[in-house]
């Protein structure tokens, strides 16, 4: 009898212990690195073969396997590997980490099996996920024979034989449509035993037939020098990481087409990986033009179904290039050479429900397993990375001129204290109002960002000063235009628009601050304006990205409005100005990277403006110009904000000086949930007597900004350490490892 062991997933529970299950005669072929379905307890589940077992075990019946939900295994030596390592390094159970590289949930479907008198004699078991496929048709020996004898009385079954004798592959019914063979001459075909059906899988395309022009531009010298940089470590290959800095409009999509193209040459498969949605539409057409039908796209608006077609695509070869968000880091690669990572700072490469993988991190780990490069790209690099590259661990690759020539935008910062002292209300400035009309006169177009979506940020009591809460979660609503309610934007609770205060009863119900709605409304209003909104409440449908930045694109409209997504990587000539409101919003935030964050935000869009032929001009919008982030953000001196924030973070003990682990604690009750934080704590402290040259910090318990959200409160504990590697193993080890409501992020990109 032939035993493994079986990582369980089941995602109510941590299940880190594995457990060991018997193989039946017909499924002796399985092995490390399948997917199976097996019986636990009471319910039937999907199960990952992580071992062999020598034994069965001594302390439970040892249970069969029922089936498996693949033809070979799912996982290869090196996607075991990277497994391995993100259960480890992120404190996750082996199952949630493996169920990572599955794409959608598995759904399983139980089916009788009976035998010929109809007794039921076995139940198999299958994945529910609907596999698309088409019938296609093979000329046979016999037929090849009745081709040559050729009898002109059977005209349409000869005409069919001779088409597919000359195709020399399966042709699908509707090929065989489309040359006048009907279904019924294919019928007797097979009945003659002149042709063969079989069943052929079809992939699901939503990107197909968008194709454009192949536009080869001639290279800069940086862009040179750094293609060839990333070509050697491609050609030998070899595992090396580049930094690519290039400021906005430098042309580091052109430099990721040549040194993907060279990957594909030799043959290899190419990772791109983009931070939004929004983004994958105009990147996805420059590769398209250049690798045709070998590009495939992946992004969480493709249904589960697409999505398996493209792990299919990436696994059997059938595509050479993958482009899509985080969650592409782990499609099954058959022959992986090269990872790009396109504005590798973002935040949104950092997963926020457990396990918290950072997808740049992975992609590392992945490229080390299998001995390639990664490229990681960005105007304004993560600190971290850029702090790397400076040592040498990476190597820095810099881009310091746009490739058209084309200047960098001037920047001018509007005080917002001294519209308000001038009597303007309006979410506008007079400089951006002005510019947005002569923008629209001149036939130009503009890019105007607010980072905060909705009609107002808050519905307050003007007599109480009482907020309208959710009651589910300790945050305000927001109030949405869009069916006159209000929205919270953690757990998607509704409410109607109170006719009183709860607290007073008053009736003087006031909305107060300004989101994407609002700004619209306002903007709209000006002469000459037709303004398109991009935001998470205006993107809902599939190709809704695609389809505004089409419009946009097209001088349909001449004003884009949206939240962070508008504020980076498209590239459109037309657009002379850039609108920043709120530009310090995020400044004031409890968190070691909130200086960063808005920097990076402001730089981004800034860059939008001014990359065609005419001149660009940026209007930043704030309470505090004098603060030092937004005044080198208007000059997009990276180094001097870089080196600034470096020394800070060193003399606070931030990364990149030394590692972070955030650990959250949640409970319906916030006494029960604090005692678990402070057992916590108490358990890390006392290793810090144990260890006292690890120099450990503990920081907490606090409660979390949002101290409450979806009925859970929430206690927070920030552990400092130059070597993360000795407090995990601790932990691994705890009773905590295991504790449900106990979530483990390292490398948190918020501490808040």
């Amino acid at each position: 009898m032939k035993y493994v062991n079986v990582a369980i997933n089941l995602p109510v529970k941590n299940l880190f212990k594995q457990f060991t299950y018997s193989l039946p005669p017909q499924l002796g072929h399985v092995d490390v690195g399948w997917r199976v379905v097996v019986p636990f307890g009471h319910q039937t589940v999907e199960g990952f073969v992580t071992s062999l077992a020598a034994a069965a075990p001594a302390e439970y019946d040892c249970k069969e396997i029922l089936a498996t939900l693949d033809t070979r295994p799912w996982f290869d030596t090196e996607m075991l590997a990277t497994a391995n390592w993100l259960s480890e390094y992120y404190l996750c159970s082996p199952a949630e980490a493996m169920r990572l590289f599955i794409p959608g949930k598995t759904s399983i479907k139980r089916q009788a099996v009976y035998n010929d008198e109809g007794k039921l004699i076995a139940y198999d078991y299958e994945n529910k996920m609907k596999i698309k496929t088409r019938s296609c048709f093979a000329v046979t020996a016999a037929g090849r024979e009745a081709l040559a004898a050729y009898n002109k009385r059977l005209r349409a079954q000869m005409h069919a034989l001779e088409v597919l004798a000359e195709a020399g592959r399966p042709l699908s019914s509707e090929e065989l449509a489309a040359v006048q063979v009907s279904a019924a001459t294919l019928r007797t075909l097979c009945e003659k035993g002149w042709s063969e059906r079989s069943e052929e899988r079809v992939l699901r395309n939503s990107y197909a037939n968008r194709t454009e022009l192949k536009e080869s531009l001639q290279l800069t010298d940086e862009q040179r020098q750094a293609v060839e940089a990333i070509s050697s470590a491609i050609t030998e290959p070899r595992q090396e990481t580049f930094l690519l800095q290039g400021i906005t409009g430098s042309g580091k999509t052109e430099v990721y087409l040549r040194a993907a193209a060279q990957a594909v040459e030799t043959g290899r498969q190419v990772l791109l990986l983009v931070p939004e949605i929004a983004l994958t539409a105009q990147i996805v057409k420059r590769f398209q033009a250049w690798f045709g039908d070998e590009v495939a796209v992946a992004h969480s608006k493709l249904s589960q179904n697409e999505r398996a077609d493209v792990w299919y695509k990436m696994r059997t070869n059938s595509a050479k290039l993958l482009i899509g968000v985080r969650s592409a880091v782990f499609a099954p690669f058959s022959d992986l050479g090269l990872i790009i990572i396109d504005e590798e700072h973002e935040s949104s490469y950092k997963q926020d429900e457990r396990p918290n993988y950072h997808a740049r991190t992975v992609a590392l780990k992945r490229a080390q397993l299998s001995g390639v490069p990664v490229v990681l790209g960005s105007a304004t690099p993560d600190l971290e990375s850029f702090y790397k590259a400076r040592q040498g661990i990476y190597t820095h690759l810099r881009l310091l001129q746009r490739a058209n020539g084309s200047r960098l935008p001037q920047v001018e910062i509007a005080d917002m204290r001294l519209e308000l002292q001038r009597g303007n209300k309006s979410v506008l400035s007079a400089a951006l109002s002005d510019s947005l009309l002569q923008t629209a006169v001149q036939g130009e177009q503009a890019i105007v960002l607010l980072n905060r979506r909705g009609f107002s940020t808050f519905v307050m009591c003007r007599d109480c000063g009482e907020s309208i809460v959710c009651p589910h979660c300790a945050v305000a609503l927001v109030y949405h235009s869009a069916g006159e309610a209000m929205r919270c934007h953690y757990c998607g609770n509704t409410a109607p628009i109170p006719d009183e205060c709860p607290n007073c009863h008053s009736r003087r119900i006031r909305f107060f601050g300004t989101g994407t709605q609002k700004a619209e409304a306002e903007i709209a209003e000006l002469p000459e304006i037709r303004i398109l909104r991009m935001d998470q409440d205006s993107t809902v449908k599939k190709f809704a990205h695609e389809d505004i930045l089409k419009s946009f694109s097209s001088g349909e409209y001449n004003v884009l409005l949206g939240t962070q997504m508008v504020a980076k990587g498209h590239d459109i000539p037309n657009v002379t100005l850039v609108g920043i409101l709120s530009a310090d919003s995020t400044l004031n935030l409890p968190d070691f990277r909130a200086s960063e964050r808005t920097f990076a935000l402001l730089t981004q869009a800034a860059g939008r403006a001014g990359r065609g032929d005419r001149a660009g001009h940026v209007v930043l919008q704030t309470y505090d110009p004098a603060n030092p982030v937004i005044k080198l953000a208007a000059t997009q001196d990276y180094d001097a904000f870089a080196a600034g924030e470096l020394a800070t973070r060193q003399e606070l003990g931030y990364p990149p000086y030394t590692e972070l682990l955030k650990i959250t604690v949640l409970d319906k009750e916030e006494v029960r949930g604090s005692s678990l934080a402070q057992r916590i704590v108490n358990f890390l402290q006392t290793l810090q007597l144990e260890q006292p040259e690890q120099e450990i910090l503990v920081l907490g318990p606090f409660p979390a900004i949002v101290a409450k959200v979806r009925d859970l409160y929430r206690m927070n504990i920030l552990v400092k350490c130059p070597q993360m590697e000795l407090v995990k193993r601790a932990l691994w080890n705890s009773e905590f490892k295991e504790c449900r409501n106990v979530f483990f992020d390292v490398d948190p990109v918020s501490v808040v």
